[in-house]
């Protein structure tokens, strides 16, 4: 008997492929969001961890310095967050969300929230909390 070797199988590896692809498919076919992928990602990132060091979010989001000043200019001017002083450090730089960033933070949660329902959709509801476990158990090991 053969031991299986570690990591995902071929199966596995092709139906999250399939997955993100689907979740690709229906980012850049949203009509109401005019934001980009990284502007989006920077939202996201904001909204889930409130104000933020830009050095702390440069890393998370493995952007370049220069890329992630630009991004940031541009949000800032269309309103979507402000720089402030860190309140104990006030060397460094924080990102935060404005209220216009909370209210686009809110809708992709609710995006999310469609696309998580839409294909959970085919499930009983004792499949659906395993996939839902799963998930939210993959978010916390990323987030650590």
């Amino acid at each position: 008997m053969s031991q299986q070797e570690p990591g995902a199988s071929d199966n596995e590896i092709e139906a999250l492929m399939r997955l993100v692809h689907v979740i690709e498919a229906r980012h850049r076919a949203r009509p109401t969001s005019t934001l980009d992928l990284r502007a989006r990602m920077l939202i996201q990132e904001l909204g889930l961890n409130g104000a933020t060091p830009i050095l702390s979010v440069r890393r998370s989001l493995r952007l370049s310095p220069s890329t992630l000043t630009s991004l940031a200019d541009r949000l800032e001017r269309d309103g979507y967050l402000e720089r402030r002083r860190h309140p104990t450090n006030r060397r460094t730089v924080v990102l935060a969300l404005t209220s216009m960033g909370e209210r686009a933070f809110a809708a992709e949660k609710d995006f999310y929230r469609h696309l998580i329902d839409d294909a959970l959709l085919p499930l009983d509801a004792t499949s659906r909390a395993h996939v839902l476990g799963a998930l939210a158990g993959l978010g916390d090991g990323a987030a650590g």
